[in-house]
């Protein structure tokens, strides 16, 4: 399985992650027992640094203390699997849209593309997107950072396939044009940092038209 980078797991425990990206990783953390721990792991080491911060009398963890909070063979406080509460939708989504899947208005995106998006995160793009099975989204590069967690299908990008739980991480340095494979269609919620931008001949028109 792949996972959100590390970085963001490490934000999300502290609680500094943004919101559409909050709302991703809690998503993946349904399906992921591995990133649930780490994400305990972590919230419980800042826990510890917290109860220590320099006052009188009070030594903060020293290196030893804390290498052995990150150990992954450390037992850590077990968290049960959050249910997925919808055929498609973990709970955290479903929550966010206060919906079922079966509810949701698609909106015509580009021939076999539709998408949803969800309102109230800030700065991050945040998106429902489904794909019929061949599509292939034009090739574009990121601004910022795009992740995607596939919900339900399989999704092909850098000559890797995604599938039901897992997360592809591209950013400005990614040239890509993900495809829909499979025999049935991908849903993917999708959070972008910044906007992207379309590649190649077919893509200059549809940056012309998004304006």
């Amino acid at each position: 399985m792949t996972h959100p980078r590390p970085d963001h797991l490490r934000d999300y425990a502290a609680g500094s992650l943004s919101t559409g990206m909050s709302l991703l990783v809690a998503s993946h953390l349904t399906y992921c027992p591995s990133c649930r721990d780490r994400v305990a792991r972590l919230e419980l080491l800042g826990g510890a640094f917290l109860r220590n911060e320099p006052r009188a009398g009070v030594r903060a963890p020293d290196l030893a203390t804390s290498l052995a909070l990150l150990d992954p063979r450390r037992p850590s406080e077990q968290r049960a699997a959050p249910g997925a509460g919808d055929p498609i939708l973990p709970r955290p989504l479903r929550q966010a849209l206060g919906k079922g899947i079966e509810a949701v208005q698609w909106r015509f995106l580009l021939p076999g593309l539709a998408d949803h998006k969800l309102q109230g995160y800030g700065c991050d793009d945040v998106r429902l997107i489904r794909g019929r099975v061949g599509t292939k989204v034009p090739t574009h590069t990121h601004e910022g950072e795009e992740v995607t967690l596939v919900l339900a299908g399989y999704l092909r990008d850098g000559g890797r396939t995604f599938a039901r739980g897992e997360v592809s991480v591209a950013g400005p340095e990614d040239n890509h044009q993900p495809q829909i494979v499979g025999d049935c269609d991908c849903i993917c919620l999708s959070v972008m940092t910044a906007p992207m931008r379309f590649t190649g001949r077919i893509g200059r028109v549809l940056n012309y038209l998004s304006h």
